[in-house]
């Protein structure tokens, strides 16, 4: 059903919640497993924004491994998160997001989230796991 999956997570527990319920498709389904962290774009100089990067590049090289994911589908970007998770699925043909969701409620359910926005803008299906 699904050939390219994107699995778009932050470096903490509940990213790899979110790899495990997308890497457990991935094996259903027989499809690639791709994996993007984004930066959120910054005005902070450039070695700053490197060191962001140095920063995360282990923790998502230890989570790649974890699930067998090869190298070339590792994606750690600078941008707007729903931006650049989009603009992935459009170049490398992905058919199925996933993606963790908060859950918010009063003032915060107003502001939007990047899990709202890739399930706006996205063109294929959109997954979103619930975290607590």
């Amino acid at each position: 059903m699904y050939k390219n999956i994107l699995c778009a997570v932050d470096v903490s527990s509940e990213g790899e919640i979110v790899l495990l319920k997308a890497a457990a498709l991935a094996e259903l389904y027989g499809s690639q497993l791709s994996i993007a962290h984004i930066i959120e774009y910054t005005f902070l100089p450039k070695d700053y924004q490197k060191k962001l990067k140095e920063d995360v590049l282990p923790v998502i090289q230890e989570m790649t491994k974890k699930h067998n994911i090869k190298k070339k589908n590792r994606y750690v970007k600078f941008g707007k998160p729903y931006s650049e998770i989009c603009a992935l699925e459009n170049k490398h043909n992905i058919d199925l997001i996933v993606i963790g969701s908060h859950e918010k409620r009063g003032v915060k359910a107003f502001l939007g989230s990047t899990a709202h926005a890739v399930l706006q803008q996205a063109t294929c299906d959109v997954l979103l796991v619930k975290l607590r």
